[in-house]
């Protein structure tokens, strides 16, 4: 599943679901009887707009469930102008300090308006202000940071009439796995065993800009505004994940 053609990816699945009735479905795809109520029906399935979180909408009757659906290994869940994100967080309580870590990253250049001639790369950048970086970490990984963090980026989006994703699926038609939103909180907001996936990172999630443009290319500057918010371990932690709920269940079935 290295390649990453995620909208041909969607299309397939669309293709693939769109009029099945739920007794239909191959197993990798059972996921859809347990996050709707009723099952008589045909699946109506529907591509949604870019500026969703979820990709496509799944009807049975009068019930609709939005997912989000991921493959290939880049992982990427958001991306906004920095102009956009760093207000975002200072409207959740994210210090100046921190901020002004995060702008200094991102630009490359050793200034906080792109306005530097040189430019650096993470790795540069963390020999000369790893300690920085450590302590802006710390902060974002807080859990009311976090929060807002997963909705905005993964979740729902900037918008506010966005409908919120139920659930994500990695795969395309022939293999795959779901995670429920409840799950996605779960995964993301625990405190042991978190690892850190770049230089700045919301706890599982690293930042990263869309292009410092090391070399000045114009047609790439234009990315150099554009900030990324990457899962890069997604595909490794909803697996463990779902592997240790039906290590759990098989262990105990009664929940006792």
């Amino acid at each position: 599943m290295g390649k990453n053609n995620g909208h041909e990816n969607e299309m397939q699945i669309i293709s693939e679901l769109n009029g099945k009735q739920i007794t239909e479905l191959p197993k990798h795809f059972s996921w859809i009887s347990r996050i709707f109520s009723n099952l008589e029906g045909s699946l109506v399935v529907t591509k949604l707009n870019n500026e969703q979180k979820a990709d496509i909408s799944i009807r049975i009757g009068k019930e609709t469930r939005y997912i989000s659906i991921k493959s290939g290994d880049l992982n990427s869940f958001h991306s906004e102008d920095i102009s956009l994100f760093i207000p975002f967080l200072r409207s959740i309580g994210v210090s100046e300090s921190t901020l002004k870590t995060i702008v200094f990253f991102h630009y490359g250049d050793k200034t906080l308006d792109g306005s530097g001639f040189i430019r650096y790369t993470s790795e540069e950048l963390r020999k000369t202000h790893r300690e920085y970086f450590k302590i802006a970490s710390k902060e974002l990984g807080q859990e009311h940071i976090m929060r807002a963090v997963i909705e905005r980026c993964i979740i729902k989006g900037r918008f506010n009439d966005n409908y919120p994703v139920d659930g994500i699926y990695y795969g395309t038609i022939s293999d795959g796995h779901f995670i429920n939103t409840v799950s996605v909180y779960k995964i993301l907001l625990r405190k042991k065993y978190q690892k850190h996936n770049g230089t700045i990172n919301f706890g599982l999630l690293s930042y990263q800009p869309g292009s410092r443009n090391l070399w000045g290319d114009p047609g790439t500057e234009i990315k150099r505004s554009r900030c990324e918010i990457k899962w890069r371990s997604f595909k490794a932690d909803i697996i463990n994940f779902l592997k240790f709920k039906s290590n759990s269940y098989t262990s105990n079935p009664k929940g006792k």
